[in-house]
């Protein structure tokens, strides 16, 4: 397979875990087609590039996958000098439908887009 470059984006609404705040982030994340495509909640995601992440579609679409965002309030505590700390956020995927996005701690000094399962048990903030 091709090395992937790039990702797509999901715009989302969620409450940042670092200052409790309501923010509206892009989360930068793999799934489908890799390609820049920029997705909303309740969007499918495609699949019909050479280039896709996982490299083979789940047999009925359905997995979840670590996002990366940077908070948009400047006052978060997440933002050091002048750059941001980048936070993980676990997308849930049904049916290639993009359902859920929560922030999370997974693997915070990779950013590497894995892949899990549904049920595996992520430390999600709730």
């Amino acid at each position: 397979m091709a090395k992937i470059i790039g990702s797509n984006k999901l715009v989302s609404d969620f409450i940042c875990p670092q200052c409790a705040k309501s923010v509206t982030c892009g989360i930068g994340f793999r799934a489908g087609d890799v390609a820049n495509i920029q997705y909303k909640l309740g969007d499918k995601v495609t699949w019909n590039n050479a280039l896709t992440w996982p490299e083979k579609r789940p047999l009925d679409g359905t997995f979840s996958t670590i996002g990366y965002f940077e908070c948009e309030n400047l006052h978060c505590t997440s933002w050091q000098d002048c750059f941001p700390q980048v936070q993980e956020v676990l997308i849930y995927i049904e049916n290639d439908c993009l359902i859920k996005a929560v922030p999370c701690r997974y693997k915070p000094e990779q950013l590497d887009y894995t892949v899990l399962r549904v049920d595996d048990d992520m430390g999600v903030f709730t």
